[in-house]
């Protein structure tokens, strides 16, 4: 299979998970990862992680913080893909650990 058709298998989960159901970050990093290959060093991983999420954001899923009321889904961050993306990434590069990661943000869908 092609890089590609990796990207867009990738791709098309994430999209359809997010469409069903709010999506953790680190489920987006570990396709990243996978996308990254076995010899990928963070940077490459963090690159792979982005395009993915722009890809996502591409396909009308948003990007946000979970409600912290019981029943509260999905609060969008309302910002364009470029600052969502470089907000992103300024927080992968200020928590510096993956492990961390989690709290970054959650995908899914509005309303």
């Amino acid at each position: 299979m092609s890089e590609s058709q990796r990207y867009l298998e990738e791709l098309n989960y994430l999209v359809d998970y997010a469409r069903m159901s709010p999506v953790y970050f680190f489920l987006v990093r570990d396709s990243a990862e996978c996308l990254a290959g076995d010899s990928a060093r963070e940077p490459e991983i963090r690159e792979e992680t982005l395009r993915l999420i722009s890809g996502m954001l591409d396909q009308g899923i948003v990007v946000g913080d979970m409600g912290s009321a019981e029943g509260e889904d999905l609060l969008p961050w309302g910002i364009s893909k470029e600052e969502t993306l470089r907000r992103v990434a300024d927080e992968m590069r200020r928590l510096e650990d993956p492990r961390r990661f989690i709290g970054i943000c959650w995908f899914g869908t509005a309303g």
